[in-house]
């Protein structure tokens, strides 16, 4: 809506908005002079410029930005209240009109319409129940109020020093990796994290190892970097590193997720961990460790430590707070071998990909004042309990995994019917496939865990008659 760019502020009010002037805000010389900016004006509170209950600029500002006489924007301002498209608040001014008059007539408004929310059991749906959002809004205001001018412009682009340090002491170290705040690099998403490892240490033609399956948007990201993807199978153990000696012997880098692999939610076996490391080192290519989900694991016994930890000077471990938290955080991190940690920071500088400041200031107090421990804690306990609850719904056909999804094992041939089912009826719930550029990972039904208990027991009724009807379909 042209209307729109360009609008110059003119006056702070006390209603629901500030009083914005379109830039094109002119006078229908087709009419009478205090008519034509009637109707310019109306067509601003039709078109929703001009929502109801904003407070409308003065008179007086209307006559002096638009070079016509008071009186004449006087009786312009009248018109539209004389109409009910605004009305006169004593002493606080004149406001875009709530009442049915000016907006029962929807034809009339070009609304923005929210966006639908996402299906039970969408593998991205995160479950925003149970995130603190009262705690992380005094916590954002708080960073607001700190923040001097001169802040905006000096800020370290590595990321805010508080913050570096307080993930070095708090998030790192008490899962065994020993860093320094110099080493951690903030960025705004794990993807950007990756992308500028790969610009920074890879060249175009370079052979890069990544997991079939994985997540499209990885092997996108590699290539227009130039590289030439090896893509090795996944099973229950993780990576298939038996093969890397063969298929990948020349590869300058390989990207896991040795927690729990995305989308199969197998976690690396020791065994594989140990042959991935004898390769890096015989090859001197460098692990990409991407750590996310690392707090979803649902194993018997104690979770594994982070590659990073076995092998710091060979490894880049990439985590983001966005899943943890929310998604519109856009707060990432790398930590960084100090052999090359001072080459990503010089390039990072020059890329980009910054996070707020205000984000990261609010972060660091969340973190520091245990916030975020608590947070996980009741996180992964909730979606443990998902995890059982959605397991019971489907009778218990689950295989064993981590992440923040369930993988459902079905009949040879139905993944993609139950997807595309499961998908006309708003439920969510992907082929495991789709992940895939082989085709090659069986047949899997992959259930988003992100839903409240009651919403996953809501959804019951419509998921297990097509689970039981596509399964008959296939037995004909």
């Amino acid at each position: 809506m042209s209307a729109v760019l360009g609008m110059r502020v003119v006056e702070g009010g006390r209603g629901r908005a500030p009083a914005f002037l379109p830039a094109d805000l002119r006078a229908d010389p087709s009419s009478g002079l205090y008519q034509g900016l009637y109707k310019r004006l109306r067509s601003f509170i039709l078109d929703g410029v001009w929502p109801p209950g904003t407070r409308l600029p003065s008179s007086r500002a209307l006559a002096a930005d638009l070079k016509v006489s008071r009186n004449t924007a006087i009786l312009a301002v009248e018109q539209l209240i004389a109409d009910g498209w605004a009305e006169s608040r004593s002493r606080s001014g004149v406001y875009v009109s709530t009442s049915p008059a000016a907006t029962l007539d929807e034809g009339l408004f070009h609304r923005c319409t929210a966006p639908a929310e996402l299906p039970p059991l969408a593998l991205q749906r995160p479950a925003t129940d149970l995130f603190p959002a009262q705690i992380w809004k005094q916590l954002q205001t708080a960073a607001w109020a700190q923040i001097e001018p001169h802040r905006l412009l000096t800020a370290d682009p590595a990321g805010d020093p508080a913050l570096r340090d307080v993930i070095a002491r708090l998030v790192c170290a008490p899962r065994g990796l020993r860093c320094h705040p110099d080493q951690i690099i903030i960025v705004s998403s794990a993807a950007l994290a990756i992308d500028l490892i790969a610009a920074t240490l890879i060249r175009p033609g370079d052979r890069v190892v990544v997991e079939d399956p994985c997540r499209p948007a990885l092997r996108q990201l590699l290539r227009s970097r130039g590289a030439r993807l090896c893509s090795l199978p996944v099973d229950g153990e993780g990576l298939d590193t038996g093969r890397l000696g063969d298929d990948a012997a020349d590869a300058r880098m390989a990207c896991v997720a040795p927690f729990a692999q995305f989308p199969t939610g197998a976690p690396m076996s020791p065994p594989r961990r140990e042959t991935l490391l004898g390769w890096a080192d015989q090859a001197d290519a460098w692990i990409i460790e991407d750590d996310r989900d690392s707090d979803a694991w649902v194993g018997p016994d104690e979770p594994p430590l982070p590659i990073a930890v076995q092998a710091p000077d060979r490894t880049i471990l990439v985590g983001s707070f966005n899943r943890l938290l929310f998604p519109g955080l856009c707060v990432a991190f790398l930590v960084a071998p100090p052999e090359i940690a001072e080459r990503l920071r010089a390039a990072h500088a020059t890329m980009g990909a910054r996070a707020s400041l205000a984000a990261q200031i609010a972060l660091h107090g969340f973190i520091a004042e245990g916030y975020l421990t608590r947070h996980l804690r009741r996180r992964r306990t909730a979606y443990a309990e998902r995890r059982q609850l959605l397991t019971e719904l489907v009778d218990g056909r689950v295989i064993a995994g981590n992440g923040l999804h369930l993988v459902l094992p079905v009949q040879p041939g139905t993944a993609p019917m139950l997807a595309a089912a499961l998908a006309e009826e708003r439920l969510g719930g992907v082929d495991l496939d789709h992940f895939s550029e082989t085709r090659r990972s069986g047949d899997r039904l992959l259930l988003g865990l992100g839903a409240t208990p009651d919403q996953l027991r809501a959804c019951a009724p419509r998921l297990l008659p097509i689970l039981a009807n596509v399964t008959r379909e296939s037995d004909r």
